[in-house]
């Protein structure tokens, strides 16, 4: 008896260790992510239980400039990647070699790491009718004349703008 008790309690001594350390590890990797990446449940709409901050209703009166009829972008809606299209340039973040750029001043620059492409885009300040002011579009190094900057949707994760230019051709963006 006595020789099973010493035994037994040099395998504690060797094995409690690796055990303790073996139940620490599997109770940290329980959850799929990490402590700063609070898990979001699903909500309704599908955006993470956030809700859509969608700009107030226009006050009355006909806007010059395009209208939601000029363009369908129900399919650019229901594409959550952050993108750019237009000019015949297309910046998808879900494309190898293709970064996005956030800097302090709100300017948003898609990179292509392959060198030919580089698109920047400042929104401006929205009015109440989610048309932007003061927006400005660089793509490839030349600036583009928006004739108007829309706010399509806004989630946690994007804003999607329509933006169109001086030729009246749109431009999709996605940006963070």
């Amino acid at each position: 008896m006595r020789r099973r008790e010493i035994i037994l309690r040099r395998m504690m001594v060797k094995w409690l260790p690796v055990m303790v350390l073996c139940i620490v590890l599997v109770a940290s990797q329980g959850c799929e992510r990490g402590y700063d990446a609070p898990r979001r449940e699903e909500g309704a709409d599908g955006n993470g239980g956030k809700e859509e901050v969608k700009p107030p209703k226009p006050s009355g009166g006909d806007r010059p400039g395009p209208t939601d009829k000029d363009f369908d972008f129900t399919a650019e809606l229901a594409d959550g990647v952050v993108r750019y299209d237009g000019r015949g340039v297309t910046l998808r973040f879900d494309r190898a070699g293709v970064l996005v750029k956030v800097h302090a001043d709100g300017r948003r620059e898609l990179i292509d790491l392959d060198g030919t492409s580089r698109v920047g885009f400042v929104a401006g300040t929205m009015r109440t009718d989610s048309l932007f002011e003061g927006s400005g579009l660089t793509v490839d190094g030349s600036d583009i004349a928006l004739e108007s900057v829309r706010m399509k949707k806004q989630t946690a994760e994007a804003v999607w703008y329509h933006a169109v230019d001086s030729d009246g051709r749109s431009h999709i963006l996605v940006l963070p």
